[in-house]
C-alpha cells in the first residue's frame, strides 16, 4: 500500500498548498494565515512565519538547502526567503502574466509551474535567468504542485487528482493516482518518500513512490 502516513493540519491552517522538505523538516505553505509552516514529520510544527507582508497568496514552495524559494500569485513573483521568514530578493517570472503555481529546485535551477493560457514549467538559475520553457497542456490539465528527485520531475494535476513523472525534457514517464477523494496540491520528495498536501482534506499525506 503506497500510503504511509496522513498528518491532519485543518486545525492549523485549512488550507495547506505549496510543501518542500530541508532534508531534516517540512515547511509547507497555509493560505488561511498567510503563513509558511515548519513542521517535523511526525505533524509537530515548530515555526509559523507569517508571509502576508512579503505575498499573501504564496503557493508553491521549495528549498535549495539554505533558503526558502516560493511562487506568489498575488504579485506573480518568486521569491527568495531566509528559514526566519526574512526577504533575500525576488524576480518577477519575466514570461507570462498568468499565475505561478508549484517550484522546485534539482540542486542547480528552479523549475516553476505556470497555469492558465498555456501551462507549462519555466527553468530558471537562481538569480532568476530564464533558461527554457516545456509547456505540458497536452497532459496536465491544471497543475498546482511540482517537486523532483533530482532526476524526475512530478507534477500535481487537480483536474485527474493524479501525479505525474516527467523527465526533464517534458516526456511523462508515469502517473500515480492516489484515489480515496485525495486532492493533491503540493508536493515534496524526502530522498525516499513522496509526500503531498490534500487541499480538499487538509492533509499532509507521506506516499511511497
Amino acid at each position: 500500500m503506497p500510503l504511509v502516513r496522513t498528518i491532519a493540519v485543518g486545525g492549523i491552517d485549512i488550507a495547506p498548498t505549496g510543501l518542500t522538505f530541508d532534508g531534516k523538516y517540512l515547511w509547507w505553505c497555509g493560505l488561511e494565515n498567510d503563513s509558511l509552516y515548519q513542521m517535523d514529520r511526525a505533524g509537530n510544527v515548530i515555526q509559523t512565519i507569517n508571509t502576508a507582508a512579503i505575498d499573501s497568496s504564496m503557493v508553491g514552495l521549495t528549498t535549495d538547502g539554505k533558503y526558502l524559494w516560493s511562487t506568489g500569485t498575488q504579485n506573480r513573483r518568486i521569491y527568495q526567503i531566509d528559514k526566519t521568514g526574512n526577504l533575500i530578493s525576488s524576480f518577477a517570472s519575466g514570461l507570462f502574466a498568468l499565475p505561478l503555481r508549484g517550484i522546485t529546485f534539482d540542486g542547480k535551477y528552479l523549475w516553476v509551474l505556470n497555469s492558465a493560457v498555456a501551462d507549462s514549467i519555466s527553468q530558471y538559475d537562481r538569480a532568476g535567468n530564464l533558461i527554457r520553457v516545456i509547456v505540458i497542456a497536452a497532459v496536465v490539465a491544471d497543475p498546482k504542485g511540482m517537486t523532483t528527485d533530482g532526476k524526475y520531475l512530478y507534477i500535481a494535476d487537480w483536474t485527474t487528482s493524479s501525479i505525474y513523472q516527467f523527465d526533464k525534457l517534458g516526456n511523462v514517464i508515469r502517473t500515480i493516482t492516489p484515489g480515496g477523494g485525495i486532492k493533491v496540491h503540493g508536493l515534496a520528495f524526502d530522498g525516499k518518500y513522496l509526500w503531498f498536501t490534500d487541499l480538499t482534506n487538509r492533509n499532509i499525506i507521506q506516499w511511497a513512490r
